[in-house]
This record gives C-alpha cells, structure tokens and sequence, in this order.
C-alpha cells in the first residue's frame, strides 16, 4: 500500500491522500509486518469490539480499503484479498478523479481564485507563524514575504 500511495502522490498529483492501516491489538505480527518500509500510518482498533471497523459495516471487514473524503463520508470500498490489484488501483483512481479537491497554489482561502484576499490572509498566516501547502508559493517550507510576491506577481498578470 505504501507503494500505491507512492504513486498516487508522486505520478498522479494526489497530494492530500493518506492510507491509513486498521491493525487489531491482538495480532502484533500484522501491525509489524505491516509498518515495516513503510511510512503508512497504523491505528490499532481494541480487539475483540474493534469499534473503528464497526463504524465502517459491512465493509470494515479484513483486507477491506474503505474511501472517505474530506468529511469522513464513505463514498467507496475495495475488497483486497490479493493485495493493490490493477483493477483495484483504478476504481481508486476513478473515486479520488471524482471527489479530490486540488489545491491551487496561491489559493491560500480555497476559493478556487487568487486575489487581494488571498494576499491579507497569506500576511495574517506569516504574523501568526502559521503554514499551508498552498500558501508556500517557492516550495522551501517557510511562509514569507517572497511568497506574498509571487502572489502578487499571480495577480498582476
């Protein structure tokens, strides 16, 4: 699964996707096995309620992808008993295709436009030291002034 995140993020521009794992408590060798080469995150669901796939019924079975969006809806499920098929990685695909909100660098409110408000929030996001992906104009980690250039720059032409 890391790889196909790989792939989502890196060959198809997906950059606000996350596979998160559901180990239960009670099988250590999964959860290690699992976590090994790999930068996925794992949550531990309490066996033997295991209320996190509770909430996901009747897909929140073993070997189960469920697809949440930005609100935590479930708006799809894959079965992967033989781990990330080709078929699989392309329903995946054709769900993220018609559900991912890309982010606009510059768009720094998400209003799909980049304006003078993108610019006062920017200056308010460096006041309070805050940072956002889409506010990085230069891409070197730090919200600055050369970020509210480009922008500018954006704007002006």
């Amino acid at each position: 699964m890391s790889d196909f995140q790989d792939e989502l993020r890196n060959d198809d521009g997906y950059e606000n996707v996350v596979i998160i794992a559901i180990g239960q408590t009670n099988i250590s060798s999964f959860n290690s096995n699992f976590c090994a080469n790999s930068d996925l995150p794992l949550v531990m669901d309490q066996y033997p309620g295991l209320p996190i796939r509770e909430q996901f019924s009747p897909y929140g079975q073993h070997k189960y992808l469920v697809i949440l969006d930005y609100d935590g809806n479930m708006i799809g499920n894959v079965q992967l008993t033989s781990g990330v098929s080709f078929s699989s990685k392309e329903y995946i695909r054709s769900i993220l295709e018609n559900h991912y909100n890309q982010s606009i660098l510059g768009d720094v409110n998400n209003d799909s436009t980049i304006n003078i408000q993108d610019i006062i929030l920017l200056v308010n996001l460096i006041l309070v030291g805050d940072t956002q992906s889409n506010a990085d104009m230069n891409s070197d980690g730090i919200v600055n002034v050369l970020d509210i250039i480009q922008v500018v720059n954006i704007i002006l032409s």
